[in-house]
């Protein structure tokens, strides 16, 4: 398990400033927030697709990113968000949390931003999960076999299997 040193480290190199590295205020748990990928367009889950040999993978996929994030109010009055972390070496749960970050004005969080594993790894291979501090709104990319997907979802709690995650059941 890697260190909080080395998360900071590496959202750093994404252009994402740690602001505070536990954020337990928030009540969808980050590992229910993983259950994005599961969600259908029934569900309200958006995505855009790109496949590993587009020449623009990394440019095209992070400026559906940030088409996503700022649409989707991911970002607070202060610019703060959250993102799934962890389990850092020596922390009783296993499962990851929440940090609350800020994105800086030079950031990549699909293509360099990967590089040390917190957003996915290899570069162009993400895998994360973000909310809003109002957590209004999930987005998140992950790495399929061939392509890669960044994904929004508003109204998070109201999808199903994010509900199963959280032990809810409609």
């Amino acid at each position: 398990m890697p260190n909080r040193e080395r998360i900071i480290a590496s959202l750093d190199t994404a252009g994402v400033e740690v602001v505070d590295f536990h954020w337990d205020s928030a009540g969808l748990p980050a590992s229910a927030a993983w259950m994005l990928s599961a969600c259908s367009t029934e569900d309200g889950r958006e995505e855009v697709g790109f496949m590993f040999d587009d020449s623009s993978l990394i440019e095209g996929a992070n400026a559906a990113w940030w088409d996503f994030a700022y649409t989707g109010r991911l970002f607070d009055e202060e610019g703060c968000f959250l993102v799934s972390v962890g389990p850092v070496d020596g922390e009783p749960s296993a499962g990851p949390h929440w940090a609350r970050v800020r994105l800086r004005d030079a950031w990549d969080v699909i293509g360099k931003g990967v590089d040390w594993g917190v957003l996915g790894g290899p570069p162009g291979r993400p895998g994360f999960v973000m909310m809003a501090l109002d957590e209004r709104v999930v987005i998140g990319a992950t790495t399929w076999s061939g392509f890669i997907s960044v994904m929004r979802l508003a109204d998070p709690t109201t999808a199903e299997p994010i509900r199963r995650a959280m032990g809810l059941h409609s």
